[in-house]
C-alpha cells in the first residue's frame, strides 16, 4: 500500500493539536511494535546480511546505495545477493529477477538491482534464500527492512536525507516515523547523512544529538552519459522529485517542464502521449530517471510508451562516498 505524505509530517515543529493526537497513539504503536520485535523468533540467514535502510516512510535514497555497496563489495571480491520485497509489484512468491522481467510484477528497484548482479524478489526475506544456492554469494544485501523482526542482521546502515531529515519526529499517521528514534537507534550501526538537494532539515540535529556512533556523508551526483547544455523536458515517479530537478539544474541543464508522478507510479498510454507530443512541439530533448525508464522497458510495440522509452535520455546518479572508512569499519565488525 502506498502512503501519501502530506506536507505536515516534515514540519519541523508539529502543532500542540498534532502533538495531542499522536500522544496516545504513539504510546499504543510503540508497544505493538515492541510486543512484534520480542515475539519474532530471529532467523539467521548462511551468510553475513548487511540492511540498508531508513528511520522514515518514503525514499531516502536508499535504492541508489545498496547498488553502490554492491560495487564495492563486488570491487574486493565480495559475491553479493540483492533480496528486495518487490514494492509495488505483484509477485507473491521468491524468485531470482532478469532482464526479462516486468517492473509490473517485481517493482521497479528489483529490477534495477537485477542490472548489476544476483537479485531476489519475495515478500518474505526469511524464505528468499530458498531459490538460491548459498555458495553463489559471501553477502546479503537487504533493501530496506530495519523494521523488519525476521532476520539477523549482521550490520544495519540508516540512510537519511538531509533535506528531509526525520520531519516533525512523530509516528505514522502523524508523522513519517515507522518506529520511535530511539528505539531504532539502538538497532543502527551506521548512519550516512545523504546530501540531495543542499539542504539541512532542522530535525538532522536532533538525531545528531542522540546518536553517538558512526556518521559518514554521501554527495548524490546526476549526470548524463551524453552533452546536454541546454533546454529539457523532464519526467520522474520518484519519492522526491526535487532531487531530480535540483540535480539537473547542478549539471547547466534548464527544465522547461517536469512531468511528475506519485513514487513507483507506472506511466499510463496518456501520460507517455503527452510528454512525447510536448517534447515534438517544443522540439526539446526529455530526460529521465533509471528508475523511470525501466518502467516502460516492457511497452507495447508502436505505443506512445515505447516511444518514450526509445527517445528518452538517461541519467543517472553517481555517488561520492568515504569508502575507505566503510571497509575498515567492516573490517572491525570481522565482516570481511
Amino acid at each position: 500500500m502506498k502512503i501519501s505524505e502530506p506536507k505536515f509530517w516534515w514540519n519541523g515543529n508539529p502543532s500542540i493539536l498534532i502533538r495531542l493526537m499522536s500522544f496516545p497513539f504513539g504510546i499504543f504503536l510503540k508497544i505493538l511494535i515492541f510486543f512484534r520485535n520480542k515475539l519474532f523468533k530471529k532467523i539467521f540467514l548462511p551468510k553475513p546480511v548487511i540492511c540498508v535502510g531508513n528511520f522514515v516512510v518514503g525514499g531516502q535514497g536508499k535504492t541508489p546505495f545498496v547498488r553502490y555497496l554492491r560495487s564495492v563489495l563486488e570491487d574486493i571480491d565480495r559475491k553479493t545477493v540483492v533480496i528486495s520485497n518487490g514494492y509495488g509489484g505483484k509477485m507473491k512468491s521468491s524468485k531470482i529477477i532478469s532482464d526479462i522481467d516486468s517492473s509490473i510484477d517485481c517493482g521497479d528497484e528489483a529490477l534495477l538491482h537485477a542490472k548489476d548482479g544476483l537479485t531476489v524478489v519475495s515478500k518474505s526475506r526469511a524464505d528468499a534464500l530458498e531459490v538460491l544456492d548459498k555458495n553463489q554469494f559471501d553477502f546479503i544485501l537487504l533493501d530496506d527492512g530495519l523494521q523488519d523482526p525476521s532476520i539477523h542482521k549482521d550490520l544495519n546502515i540508516v540512510i537519511v536525507d538531509t533535506s528531509k531529515g526525520i520531519g516533525n519526529n512523530l509516528l505514522i499517521p502523524f508523522g513519517p516515523m515507522r518506529e520511535s528514534l530511539g528505539f531504532a537507534l539502538k538497532k543502527t550501526d551506521i548512519i550516512i547523512f545523504i546530501n540531495s538537494i543542499n539542504q539541512n532539515h532542522q530535525s538532522i540535529s536532533n538525531v545528531l544529538k542522540l546518536w553517538k556512533g558512526l556518521v559518514l556523508y554521501a554527495e548524490y551526483e546526476t549526470y548524463i552519459d551524453e552533452d546536454i547544455n541546454e533546454e529539457v523536458i523532464a519526467f520522474s515517479g520518484i519519492s522526491n522529485p526535487e532531487k531530480f530537478s535540483y540535480g539537473l539544474k547542478n549539471m547547466g541543464v534548464r527544465v522547461n517542464k517536469h512531468f511528475i508522478f506519485s513514487d513507483h507510479e507506472n506511466i499510463s498510454e496518456d501520460d507517455a502521449k503527452e510528454i512525447f507530443e510536448y517534447s515534438k512541439f517544443k522540439n526539446l530533448k526529455i530526460v529521465t530517471t533509471e528508475k523511470d525508464l525501466i518502467k516502460l522497458k516492457e511497452s507495447k510495440k508502436d505505443s506512445y510508451r515505447e516511444k518514450l522509452y526509445f527517445s528518452s535520455i538517461l541519467a543517472k546518479v553517481k555517488i561520492r562516498f568515504d569508502e575507505a572508512t566503510l571497509i575498515n569499519f567492516l573490517k572491525e565488525k570481522k565482516l570481511i
